[in-house]
Formats: structure tokens, sequence, C-alpha cells
């Protein structure tokens, strides 16, 4: 048994609660990684096809020897050709070629220009494929930071359009969240998971990934996995009979770029409304506006918001996480009474896991692992729906001084560069969630090491390894 087999077979033991998702029993008639070596055009080269049920922004199309996966998302517009490598590509008469690249698969180097690639690619158990990454201050990886420190991936020159190019011509994929590498644009693929509208839609991007790796009997093993556990926790979490207000807010400080004036915005982002509506609370995004100049008429409309989640950015403060917030917002610890989310000590950030330089594993692990995502947004309104010994992961609760968690190189646990990356989130089957919460903001919720977090499930893993 392989590894990748033996973590599904993990995988689906873990979490006995869910519906085993139908998928072929193979990926098809070579081994994954292996080219065809008689090609015959009659073949179905395939089997295990992907089937799109949440993600708005991608399609894939599969012929016997190549697939079509197109990124839809406006503005994009972008086509790739995915030939499996020893067949022929298809005509190329057949595509718009000037939106269309062509890609020989199973791909074996990329370079991953993006943050919130590395997530997606680890936990498809793909990160010795990842050979050169852009903004590596910013990567919260564990692993690829080893890797980047061991020189086993290439940090890609920001400075030396030259150098940056040269470095980039050695990959068979650029995987681009945004642009496309100039001069390279035969080679970038364009990827918009964070543009998709839902927590689940943006976890099945795993999928839009997995087919360039030849991995969609295990993408889609592992995001119905997450669909399930994050219907678990929704479940749960509403039907609480309380529905605290939550809202996502910012400070922008005063700069050249927003003419010296000083703002504050309640954030309308619709994944972030899914998000909360799902864990069983109300979304607060503003009255008659969500962006304030007055900070009196900000302070004013959040101040009956039971919990706020902060989202401004503060790096190298000398102060405390909960008093730059004060300062921040105008506010003084005499105002507890006068604002919910202070007197119940309900104000989180969302830099519960990050590197040395403040690189937010938010904008990497979060936007992939959408039920542990859920499972800290219900831990901030409904911690009595989950146990009391869960930790946090992304969003953690500064107004009782919780500290971040630095991930550093320290913290890769294996170098297999084929082993995937589990999800954070809990087993939501295990818990009780047949009691109402009617105090849930006045809960202490107690945490434990991410290595705890997952002893159960290597309990498992060392009993699978011994048959």
């Amino acid at each position: 048994m392989t590894l990748r087999n033996l973590s599904m077979a993990l995988l689906l033991l873990a979490t006995p609660f869910l519906a085993a998702p139908v998928v072929s029993q193979s990926q098809g008639p070579i081994a994954q990684d292996d080219c065809v070596k008689n090609y015959d055009p009659n073949t179905d080269y395939f089997p295990s096809k992907i089937e799109v049920d949440h993600a708005t922004l991608f399609t894939v199309h599969y012929e016997n020897n190549y697939k079509v996966v197109s990124n839809v998302a406006p503005g994009v517009n972008q086509t790739y050709v995915l030939t499996q490598c020893g067949t022929p590509p298809p005509d190329s008469s057949l595509f718009n070629t000037s939106n269309t690249v062509f890609i020989t698969i199973p791909v074996d180097n990329a370079a991953v220009v993006t943050t919130t690639s590395i997530a997606f690619i680890e936990m498809l158990g793909e990160r010795s494929a990842i050979k050169a990454v852009d903004t590596e201050a910013l990567v919260s990886s564990p692993c690829v930071q080893y890797d980047l420190e061991h020189n086993k991936t290439v940090a890609i020159d920001d400075r030396n359009a030259t150098l940056r190019t040269d470095q980039l011509e050695d990959v068979d994929v650029i995987f681009s969240g945004m642009e496309v590498e100039p001069g390279l644009e035969n080679k970038t693929v364009i990827t918009s998971e964070v543009l998709d509208p839902g927590p689940l839609n943006r976890a099945e991007w795993l999928e839009f990934y997995a087919t360039f790796f030849n991995q969609e009997q295990y993408a889609q093993n592992l995001t119905a996995t997450i669909n399930n556990n994050y219907n678990c926790f929704k479940d749960a979490a509403t039907s609480q009979p309380t529905k605290p207000v939550i809202a996502w807010t910012s400070y922008d400080a005063p700069a050249d770029y927003n003419n010296n004036t000083a703002s504050w915005t309640i954030s309308d982002a619709e994944y972030k409304r899914i998000l909360s509506e799902n864990a069983g609370a109300t979304f607060y995004n503003g009255t008659t506006n969500n962006t304030f100049t007055d900070n009196a008429e900000f302070l004013e409309s959040i101040k009956d918001v039971d919990v706020i989640i902060d989202e401004t950015m503060i790096l190298g403060s000398s102060e405390s996480d909960m008093q730059a917030f004060l300062n921040n917002y105008n506010l003084t610890s005499a105002n507890k009474d006068d604002y919910k989310f202070l007197k119940n000590e309900a104000v989180f950030r969302e830099d519960g896991l990050v590197n040395p330089n403040d690189g937010r594993d938010w904008f990497s692990g979060a936007v992939v692992m959408a039920d542990a995502v859920l499972q800290d947004v219900i831990r901030a309104v409904h911690p009595n729906v989950l146990p009391a010994s869960v930790h946090y992961n992304w969003i953690r609760n500064i107004a009782k001084d919780e500290p971040p968690q630095i991930l550093t190189s320290a913290n890769c646990t294996s170098t297999d560069a084929d082993k995937p990356v589990p999800d954070r989130a809990i087993q939501c089957s295990t818990m009780n969630t047949t009691g109402h919460d009617t105090q849930s903001l006045e809960v202490n919720v107690g945490s434990l090491t991410i290595a705890s977090a997952w002893t159960a499930v290597l309990v498992v893993f060392t009993a699978a390894m011994t048959v």
C-alpha cells in the first residue's frame, strides 16, 4: 500500500460518520506517475473524473487522453489542455489559442507564485512537485520553509527579471493567483480559489489542482470528507437557540494612498457571511454603509455586535494585541460596558497561525480547510458546541490574550514530500451536539497544542502501518 493510499484509508477510517463518495477504484490503466507506453486512442486514460459540486469558477471536461480545465472567473477566462504524457496532444485548432495553455501531465515540476496554492498542493501530497516559490518570506507551511532552507525549493527572484525568467524556465507549470507570468504565458496557470464565494466552493479547488497531478480520486475523497465534516459542524451550530451578532472589521491608518485619512471597515465578503451564518451567528455588515471615516459613527454602528473579528494588519507593534486593537478603534478599557464585544471578551484576530515574518496561514491553509475554519468561527460565537479542549487554528481571542502560534521549519514533522498534509479540523461526529448553548460567550474555551490535536489520528496511523 502506498503512503497516499494509506493516508486516504486513514482519512476514511477516522471519519466513519461520513458517507463514502462513489469514485472509480483505480486512477486509470496506467500508474498515476507513469507515462503511456503503448498509446491506444480508444482507451480512456482518466476513468476517475471530477464532478464539480460547489465551485463556480472552474470546469473540467474529459477526453480519452486529455482534459480541458477552464478557469471561468471574471477577467480570467483561461483554458488548460492537460495531455497525458506518452499520448499525442489534441490539435490546437480545436481551441482558442489566445487563452489556451497546453500542458503535459502529471506535473513533476511546478512553481508557486501565491502561498495559497501551497496548501492545496500539500493536501494532495504533491509537495515534491514544488520546485520554486515566490513571496517566500510569507510562506507559512513548515515543510516548504524546510525545503527553502535546505535548497530543495528555490526562492523566486523579485528584483531581477532575467534571473526570475531563468528560474521559471525549468518548471512545467507556474501556479499564479493573479496574472500571467510575463514571457511564460505557455506555462502559467491562473487559480481563483479565493474568488469563489463560499467556503466549500474554495475547498473544492482541490479538484482543480488535482487534475494536473492525476489525483482526481484522492481529491474527491478529500473534498467529500471536508464537506461532510463542515455540514456536521453547521448542523450543530445552527441548531443553537441564540444567534450572536458577528462583524469582521478592520482599521486603515492614515497614509499617502488614502489622503492621510483613517477609516474603519465592516466586511461584506460573501464567504464571511456564509461562514458566520453556518456557525450559527448573525452576520453584520453595517447599516447604511460599511466604510467609515468618522470614528464615532463607526463605533455607534458596532456597539451591539457580540463578536468582532479584527482583520487589521498590525506589523511591528510593541503594544499588546488587545491594546493595539483599542488604540486603532479609539477605545479604552473603560468602554467595556459600552460595547458588547468588549463585555463578552470576544475580540478575535485571524493570525493564530503565522510564520516568523507574520506570513499568515489564513491566506493559505484556511482557504482549503473549510471545515477547520468553520470550527474556528463556531468557537468564537458558540464555544459550548465544541469540546472544551478544542484549540484554535487561525482565529484567536486577543481579548483573552491567546498568543499566535509561530510556524517554522522545526514544525515540519515529516520531510516526506509525498505525505499529504492533514486537515486541522476535529472530527465533528465525536462531539455531543444534543445540548444547547445558552451562555456561549461567557465560556472560557481551553486549548491544546497542534501535536496533541492529532494524537488520535496518529494512533490510528500507527496501527495502520502495522497491517
